[in-house]
C-alpha cells in the first residue's frame, strides 16, 4: 500500500486525531532529536517531518475542507523558509521545493518566487518547475523574466517555458512561440510542448507546430510519436510528405519480438519502445490521413524484417484502406510470427471479399493461436466460399476453444451446404 493510501486509510480510521495535533508532536520530536543529537543530518529529518505532516494535510483537506488547508500555512511558511535557506544542502532545498511545488497554491507562490532568484541554476529550473500549476498567473512575469534574462542556463528557461504551458496564460505566448526555434533541444522542446500539448496550445497553430515536433530529431521520441498521432486523427493532409520521410529514413528502434508468455516487465518493455518507435507512428498516422501516395511505403514497411510494431501499423493502414495491391501482402502476413498481425492480416482479406484467398486462409485453421484460428473461421464465413465448409465442420469435430468453437457454429450457420 503507498504511503498516501495507507495515510488516507489511518485518518479514516481515526477521525478524531487531528492534523494540527499531530504534526505538532512529530515537529516537536524531531526538534527534540535534533537538540540531543547535535548533528547536521537531523536538520534533514526536521524537513522530512515538516514534508510528511503536509502531505497529512493534504490527505484530509478534501474531507475537512478551508480548515485543513488553513492548517498547513505553518508548515508551509517553515518550509518556504527552508528552502530558502542557502546554508542547507542543493538536494534538501531541492526536495522541499518540490514537496512546494507538489502543493500547488498560491500559499507556496511567494517562496517559489524567492527561490526563482537563486546562485544556483538548479534550484532556479526547479523553483520555475513547481511554479507551474494551472492558473497560477502571478506567477507568469517572473517566469517570463527568467527566459529572457541574459545568459540564463537552458535547462532554466526550458523549466519556465513548460510552467508558462501548464500555467496557460494567453499573454505568455509570444515569448513562448520565441523558443520554438531556440538552439537548445530542450529549449525547443519545452516550447513546442506548450503550444501542443499544453494549455497555451491554440487549433488556429497547432498543426503546424505538431509537425515540427513530429520532425525535430532534437525533441523526445515519445513526444515525437504522440504528435504524429494526433496529426493522424486530425487526418493533416499537409502532414503526409513529412511522415512519408520519417517512415522512409528514420533510424529504426530495436523492437524484438514479445514472447507469448512475456513476463510483465517484458510487456512494460515493449510498450516502452513501441512509445518510441517513430517509423511505426509515422505509418500508422499516413493510415489515419488516408494518404493514398504512400501506397508503395506501406507495402514495403508491411514486411520489415526487423520491427513488428512497423509491420503491425502498416498492415493495418493497409486493411483500413482495403486496396488490391496490399492482398499479396496480406497473405504473406498470415505467416508473420507476431499474433496480432496474422489476426490483423486476416479481418483484411475478409474486408477484401476475394475468393482467390480462402485456400491460404484455410491453413490458418491449424494456427496454434487460438486466436488466429477463431479470425480464420470468422474470414471464411465473410468470404462465404462453399468451399471452406467440410474443413469447417471437420474443426469443429476436434476444437476445444470455446471462443473458437462459437465462431465454428455461427459460420457453419451461414456457409453454403
Amino acid at each position: 500500500m503507498g504511503r498516501r493510501n495507507l495515510l488516507g486509510f489511518l485518518w479514516r480510521e481515526y477521525p478524531d486525531l487531528r492534523v494540527d495535533a499531530c504534526s505538532s508532536r512529530a515537529v516537536g520530536w524531531a526538534a527534540m532529536t535534533a537538540g540531543r543529537v547535535g548533528v547536521r543530518w537531523c536538520r534533514g529529518l526536521l524537513g522530512g517531518v515538516l514534508a510528511l505532516s503536509l502531505a497529512m494535510v493534504r490527505v484530509t483537506s478534501a474531507e475537512q475542507g478551508a480548515a485543513a488547508l488553513s492548517n498547513a500555512a505553518p508548515l508551509l511558511e517553515e518550509l518556504g523558509k527552508q528552502a530558502e535557506d542557502r546554508s542547507r544542502s542543493e538536494a534538501e532545498r531541492l526536495q522541499l521545493i518540490k514537496t512546494l511545488g507538489d502543493w500547488g497554491t498560491a500559499q507556496v507562490r511567494a517562496p517559489l518566487l524567492a527561490v526563482l532568484n537563486d546562485p544556483l541554476p538548479s534550484i532556479r529550473a526547479a523553483s520555475a518547475r513547481a511554479l507551474g500549476w494551472p492558473e497560477n498567473r502571478e506567477a507568469v512575469a517572473a517566469l517570463r523574466g527568467r527566459i529572457e534574462s541574459s545568459g540564463e542556463p537552458a535547462v532554466v528557461r526550458a523549466e519556465a517555458l513548460e510552467s508558462l504551458g501548464r500555467i496557460g496564460d494567453d499573454s505568455s505566448r509570444p515569448v513562448v512561440l520565441a523558443a520554438i526555434r531556440d538552439p537548445d533541444d530542450g529549449v525547443r522542446r519545452a516550447a513546442l510542448w506548450s503550444v501542443t500539448f499544453g494549455s497555451l496550445a491554440n487549433p488556429a497553430d497547432r498543426l503546424p507546430f505538431l509537425r515540427q515536433a513530429a520532425e525535430d530529431r532534437g525533441v523526445d521520441l515519445v513526444m515525437r510519436c504522440q504528435a504524429m498521432k494526433l496529426l493522424g486523427e486530425a487526418q493533416d493532409g499537409s502532414a503526409t510528405e513529412l511522415l512519408m520521410r520519417l517512415l522512409e529514413h528514420e533510424p529504426p528502434i530495436p523492437m524484438p519480438l514479445p514472447r507469448d508468455d512475456a513476463t510483465q516487465q517484458e510487456v512494460v518493455m515493449v510498450r516502452y519502445r513501441q512509445m518510441r518507435d517513430v517509423r511505426a507512428w509515422a505509418a500508422h498516422a499516413l493510415g489515419r490521413i488516408d494518404a493514398r501516395t504512400a501506397l508503395p511505403l506501406l507495402l514495403g514497411s508491411a514486411e520489415s524484417p526487423d520491427d513488428f510494431f512497423v509491420r503491425l501499423t502498416s498492415v493495418q493502414a493497409l486493411v483500413s484502406w482495403n486496396v488490391p495491391e496490399a492482398l499479396p501482402v496480406l497473405v504473406r502476413r498470415l505467416d508473420d510470427p507476431f499474433i496480432d498481425i496474422r489476426v490483423t492480416a486476416l479481418v483484411g482479406l475478409a474486408k477484401s471479399g476475394d475468393r482467390s484467398v480462402v485456400d491460404a486462409v484455410l491453413a490458418r485453421l491449424s494456427d496454434p493461436a487460438s486466436k488466429v484460428r477463431t479470425q480464420a473461421v470468422v474470414t471464411l464465413a465473410e468470404l462465404g466460399d462453399p468451399r471452406a465448409r467440410p474443413p469447417l465442420e471437420a474443426l469443429h469435430e476436434t476444437e476445444l476453444n470455446p471462443n473458437v468453437r462459437a465462431a465454428l457454429q455461427k459460420a457453419l450457420a451461414r456457409l453454403p451446404r
